[in-house]
């Protein structure tokens, strides 16, 4: 029996074999009290021979008990949990199992070194946070797949041993025993294989899928994680962006019992870096970037003047309150650990300014730093995309949501195709996704926009999609402007052009992060906290001490052998 099951009693019933752990006990005298927990909640037992109980009980044993219904006396009625107002008198206790002493206590709110609750995950999960944070992931899995069978959508599997074809980042590797030398690689996303079913009739598809990423671990990303993966064939963005808005209207209307509006707003690429300094804006702050280059065309303040003359700007943030200089200190040393060459301020304090540039100010820089009134104003200056980073971050930390909405959606679209990263031209996105214009895209690919869709989350991306390419020629022409060889696109993606080669619909898709949306629904302040048994930040396993070495015995099974780098 469990605990739940006792709101069906009534005073006086027998109670035969509730089961659960031991929450805590009290000694009063002639009487113990022990608050016995399972997965459904708690309930009060009341024990006549305390001495008995002290010594055969301890916390996170294991019991069953037989016994009498009871309702409280009023004045002894818990209001503030559930079934405070009944215990259970026992009358036979049988211990089914008992325990070590622990290694953090099973209570709501505990300071615990992370690593030590991730060592003993399975003790972590029976706190109630934990178990709440579990249980709405099982809910969203189940709306999930609710509002996909409403939509007619077809749930179909993708394999998780596939040809190594690195996205951005690097893959997993999975030795083959069978193959020597060779090897298959873990999914970093079912991609090409949602593709593969658009090519081959199928309408549309979807997947709860198992992706895995050789990264660096930070609070939104693990090694291992888990996304809503769908694909329709006939296909435009549009199409795709109402049916996600479907999907996330009933999944937080049925798992989390919570309205939201729809359609979501837009906004470019272009314009969010502007307003916002990043692609990820949290529009609860209403607050937005000002370009404040103009104010400054003529300044004799030497650094601001080399940069505007190569073609730089300056963005500012104008807050009402006057700043601390402790918190200014504080923010310039943050964004210089960021990279930054540090913050730029004035304190606007009627009508007069101050700060460490204040002095080199001309008058008529000086009328127009007055006319956005009394206040702290904070800029950065530069190329924008070099800032951009600076500014959202002082956006963030000095503005608060100030919006009614708890949850706040946004979609960010016409991102470039390409960027730079190491000198080198990558695309933003990945490989297969659509140009918005193929003759912009073959005459001047770093300023092609790609057909690429964000849904952004209060701040956080939620998902990715694209509308992908259908045309083997022009798939064959992304990978060129990749950098890749024709030896290597042939190796790598032969098989996959070869494919598009045969009257491939028009076709659009998305993956959404289910970690990251449940983590932000539940405000945690990582992913580590909604996944059941996740990585630390260095990609560790604490309870099973993964990954672990190989015998090399077992090593040679697969033609491998360890290499020791110091020779």
């Amino acid at each position: 029996m469990n605990i739940n099951e006792l709101v069906n009693s009534k005073n006086g019933d027998l109670i035969d074999d509730l089961t659960g752990w031991v929450d805590s006990i009290r000694d009063h005298g002639g009487l113990t009290f022990v608050d016995l927990r399972d997965f459904t909640g708690a309930v009060q037992l009341v024990f006549d021979k305390s001495g008995e109980v002290d010594t055969k009980l301890k916390n996170e044993y294991y019991i069953s008990i037989n016994g009498l219904f009871k309702k409280r006396n009023k004045e002894l009625i818990n209001n503030k949990i559930f079934l405070g107002d009944v215990e259970v008198e026992v009358t036979e206790l049988n211990i089914i199992n008992v325990s070590k002493t622990l290694p953090f206590q099973i209570e709501k709110d505990i300071d615990t070194d992370e690593n030590i609750r991730l060592k003993y995950r399975y003790l972590d999960l029976r706190r109630e946070p934990m178990k709440v944070n579990i249980m709405t992931r099982s809910n969203t899995f189940k709306s999930i797949r609710s509002v996909m069978n409403d939509l007619n959508i077809f749930e179909i599997d993708t394999p998780t041993l596939i040809k190594s074809t690195p996205e951005g980042a690097k893959d997993f590797l999975v030795p083959s025993r069978k193959s020597p030398s060779n090897f298959y690689a873990l999914p970093q996303s079912p991609q090409m294989y949602k593709q593969l079913f658009m090519m081959a009739g199928f309408p549309n598809y979807y997947q709860i899928a198992k992706c895995y990423r050789d990264e660096d671990s930070r609070k939104d990303r693990q090694p291992e994680f888990t996304q809503l993966d769908l694909e329709f064939s006939d296909a435009n963005p549009s199409l795709v962006k109402s049916n996600i808005e479907k999907i996330v209207k009933f999944v937080f209307s049925d798992a989390y019992d919570c309205k939201i509006d729809t359609p979501f707003k837009s906004l470019s690429y272009k314009d969010s870096m502007n307003l916002y300094g990043t692609d990820k804006p949290d529009m609860r702050i209403t607050e937005t970037l000002n370009d404040i280059t103009n104010l400054f065309n003529d300044t004799e303040i030497n650094f601001l003047k080399d940069i505007l003359e190569n073609g730089g700007l300056i963005k500012a943030l104008h807050t009402e309150e006057l700043l601390t200089r402790k918190q200014i200190d504080t923010l310039d040393t943050d964004i210089k650990a960021m990279g930054s060459n540090g913050l730029g301020w004035f304190k606007i304090d009627n009508k007069e300014i101050t700060g460490p540039l204040a002095k080199l100010l001309q008058d008529s820089e000086k009328l127009e730093i007055l006319k956005l009134g009394s206040g702290t104003l904070l800029f950065q200056a530069g190329d924008l995309h070099s800032i951009a980073q600076y500014l959202d971050f002082i956006r963030r930390t000095i503005f608060k949501p100030s919006s009614n909405e708890m949850y706040s959606f946004v979609w960010i679209e016409d991102f470039p195709f390409f960027e730079y990263e190491d000198d080198k031209l990558q695309p933003s996105h990945h490989p297969f996704t659509s140009p918005k214009d193929n003759e912009t895209f073959k005459n001047d690919p770093i300023n092609a926009i790609a057909l690429h869709y964000d849904l952004v989350l209060n701040g956080v991306e939620l998902g990715s999609g694209s509308q992908r390419i259908n045309n083997p020629d022009i798939q064959e022409l992304v990978l060129q402007k990749w950098g890749l060889s024709e030896e290597e696109i042939e190796e790598r993606f032969g098989w996959f052009i070869e494919a598009l080669s045969y009257g491939t619909p028009v076709h659009a898709g998305f993956a959404i992060g289910i970690d990251r949306l449940v983590a932000e629904v539940l405000n945690q302040p990582s992913i580590r906290d909604v996944i059941p048994f996740p990585k630390t930040q260095s990609g560790l396993d604490p309870l099973t001490n993964a990954p672990a070495n190989i015998d090399e015995i077992v090593l040679e099974e697969y033609n491998l052998k360890y290499i020791n780098k110091d020779e």
